[in-house]
């Protein structure tokens, strides 16, 4: 596992997009290619339904295909146009979560009462990636979520909130929680 940063790979999809705009049908494949991954996994945390989290993507390319003539080429930088397609994938799933299953009404986590309103995660990991998974894969199932959706797709709180259907408090103190957890697992080795 990788934490998100910003690439070539990046660089590769705004020239993609910019090619996409054109018209280019191999920019089309390329495009699919090259998020399909991200749009997939996203859904996929969202619904835990390989088949609907497959229908949230086509949904997200649809959009993003039907979007991509409106948007000003000069918009296109590397951290538009993550913010552009991680915007897209949120939506698609805001759009499934809205027709199937309303935020639940329950109770709220206070972010303020373990700090996770305040904390900033500014730790840099220099350990080996096998050790990085297996600290993440003992986490809690909510907190697993969101710590990836954050930290590996790049997520902001709002579009996890969105993407899990909860109130963002409970996304800061699950995150605040997983971060907690992760570093405590690391430092026992």
């Amino acid at each position: 596992m990788t934490l998100l940063s910003r690439t070539p790979s990046q660089t590769a999809a705004v020239r993609t997009l910019l090619e996409l705009k054109k018209g280019s049908k191999g920019a089309l494949d390329e495009f699919i290619w090259q998020n399909q991954e991200h749009f997939y996994c996203v859904a996929f945390i969202a619904t835990l339904e390989p088949d609907i989290a497959e229908q949230i993507t086509i949904s997200a390319f649809q959009a993003a295909i039907a979007a991509i003539r409106q948007i000003n080429p000069k918009e296109f930088n590397q951290d538009y146009v993550h913010e552009w397609l991680m915007g897209l994938i949120v939506d698609a799933t805001a759009a499934y979560h809205a027709q199937t299953s309303p935020m639940p009404a329950g109770s709220i986590t206070d972010p303020t009462v373990d700090g996770s309103s305040q904390m900033d995660w500014e730790t840099t990991v220099i350990l080996g990636t096998q050790r990085v998974k297996r600290c993440i894969s003992s986490l809690p199932e909510e907190q697993k979520k969101v710590f990836i959706l954050r930290h590996q797709l790049g997520l902001s709180l709002t579009q996890i909130a969105v993407v899990l259907n909860v109130h963002q408090d409970n996304v800061m103190a699950w995150l605040h929680r997983a971060r907690v957890q992760v570093v405590k697992c690391l430092g026992r080795g």
